[in-house]
């Protein structure tokens, strides 16, 4: 049961959190986006010392949130001798996947493969529809 809500403003100016009834507490808190976001991060922290212990989950059947316009970075993952794919995800902020030598060589078969099938030319990706 839930016992607490965030939502956005009816202004948009920042997010609301709301304590429910089954909480025990009364009110809410106002946040501006820094605050969230300093709230997400925190929240995201505890989720994964909650997690560091247990078994990461297939990915096979899992729900995702999409991200179709950022901005990322790609550079050398110094510890790994792999890549680190930075980006803003729009829900959670900056995000960095590391990708493993192995694993690098797996992602750029697989757009190469991508690529192939999508464009039959490969100018086609760089020519606006």
């Amino acid at each position: 049961m839930a016992r607490m809500r965030v939502s956005r403003k009816d202004d948009g100016s920042g997010a609301e959190l709301e304590f429910l009834q089954e909480s025990g507490i009364e009110g809410k808190i106002e946040l501006n986006v820094d605050q969230l976001s300093q709230l997400i991060a925190s929240l995201g922290a505890a989720r994964a010392g909650l997690l560091e212990n247990t078994k990461i989950p297939p990915i096979d059947g899992a729900s995702f949130m999409p991200v179709y316009r950022t901005n990322w970075a790609l550079q050398i993952d110094a510890l790994t001798e792999g890549s680190l794919l930075a980006f803003q995800h729009p829900a959670y902020g900056p995000i960095g996947l590391v990708l493993g030598p192995q694993d690098a060589e797996m992602v750029i078969k697989g757009l190469q493969r991508h690529r192939g099938m999508i464009h039959s030319d490969p100018g086609a990706a760089r020519k606006p529809s």
